[in-house]
């Protein structure tokens, strides 16, 4: 049986959880989760941890197999998880008139609902005594409206909402938040970065500029260490002031 419990990275292969991996396999054993197995054995590679590294691959929009999945890699592994980063999320910008049903339910359940699934597995006896933290990735936007984003905003605020209930009742072993970055160019965030007119807009809102994905990782480091022992409920924008404009 491992020593150390484990880190559980949702999303890993994305910008953002890509930057979370290789800020935090210096100090945890980590397990990454993604949907495709041969970007996480590139970035399992890339990372050249010397702390154990293991892959979880799964299509978190595929919620009903989630728990069986997850539990037969930690039984065969011998894993237990200390943290939670739910990283993984996808969005769709449209017209709420223009969204399809599926649309809807793919956003809700990578975005939310895959994280419930995982974590009543984590909060089973087996593991319920290693774990520590929980941290969601939220975003900006679910408290700064834009056009065509109601679905994704709305999903991401139901995270932030989950928090402050959730830290209550997990307390006082468990802290939970979130973290809801601003304006970071990912591949998620791209169409915007390149449009000249919506950068420009968008540029005018952030009184320190952009910011770059390890700045959410560090964010995430701080949560996960001692820094983090006494914080809980918290919704946190890092987001270079953008939601004081």
């Amino acid at each position: 049986m491992q020593n150390k419990p484990y880190i559980l990275i949702s999303g890993a292969t994305s910008d953002i959880g890509t930057s979370i991996s290789e800020v935090l396999c210096k100090d945890y054993p980590l397990l990454l989760h993604g949907r495709s197995k041969e970007k996480l054995e590139v970035l399992k590679e890339n990372l050249k941890s010397i702390n154990s590294v293991d892959i979880w691959v799964a299509d978190l929009s595929q919620i009903d197999s989630l728990k069986e999945s997850l539990k037969d890699l930690m039984q065969t592994k011998q894993i237990q998880i200390s943290g939670f980063v739910h990283c993984a999320g996808t969005i769709k910008i449209l017209p709420l008139k223009d969204f399809d049903m599926n649309y809807i339910q793919e956003i809700y359940n990578v975005n939310l609902f895959s994280a419930i699934e995982i974590l009543q597995l984590l909060l089973k006896k087996s593991n319920l005594p290693y774990l520590n933290r929980i941290i969601f990735i939220s975003a900006l936007y679910s408290k700064r409206g834009t056009k065509g984003n109601s679905i994704y905003a709305s999903s991401k605020g139901a995270i932030d909402s989950l928090v402050k209930s959730l830290a209550l009742e997990l307390a006082p072993n468990i802290t939970v938040n979130s973290i809801l970055p601003g304006g970071i160019r990912t591949k998620m965030s791209e169409a915007v970065f390149n449009d000249p007119e919506k950068l420009a807009l968008l540029s005018a809102k952030y009184p320190l500029g952009f910011g770059q994905c390890k700045d959410i990782a560090l964010m995430v480091q701080y949560l996960l260490g001692e820094g983090g022992r006494w914080i809980t409920a918290q919704n946190y924008c890092v987001d270079g002031g953008a939601s004081m404009c």
